[in-house]
């Protein structure tokens, strides 16, 4: 009499390891931008707080730009701070993150935001988050 041998059935040790070392990477990768992402959102919601106050409209360039320090200053941005402050050093590469742009029709203006931050990875790999973002001034946004 031959004994049949029974095919396997499951996952081997070889991967499960595979598995849950794809899964590491994963969530050491979204550990290292995720905290980007907020600080991105935070931008937006604090860049529509400026454009919605009523004042907005008549604020000069002064003004404007001294709201967007002190809630950088306050909310303790890591990634748009060192954008920030490399750019009004005048760093060499470096350039303004917060632009006041007049926009040809209406006589109307916006703030815009454009700033790369990069976060270290896995030795010499890293992530480059590229960020822009425009609300025009005097409209609430949502």
């Amino acid at each position: 009499m031959k004994k049949q041998l029974e095919k396997q059935k499951g996952a081997t040790l070889i991967s499960w390891m595979i598995g849950i070392a794809v899964g590491i990477l994963l969530i050491s990768g979204g550990l290292k931008i995720g905290p980007h992402y907020i600080e991105y959102n935070s931008v937006k919601s604090f860049m529509n707080a400026i454009a919605g106050e009523p004042a907005a409209k008549t604020m000069n360039k002064r003004e404007i730009m001294s709201r967007v320090e002190k809630y950088l200053n306050v909310n303790s941005m890591d990634g748009l701070s060192k954008a920030y402050y490399d750019g009004k050093s005048g760093k060499p590469g470096s350039q303004k993150p917060f632009k006041l742009v007049t926009l040809k029709k209406g006589n109307k203006r916006q703030l815009t935001v454009d700033y790369k931050v990069e976060a270290p990875w896995l030795a010499n790999i890293a992530f480059l988050l590229d960020y822009k973002y425009q609300v025009e001034l005097g409209t609430k946004q949502d």
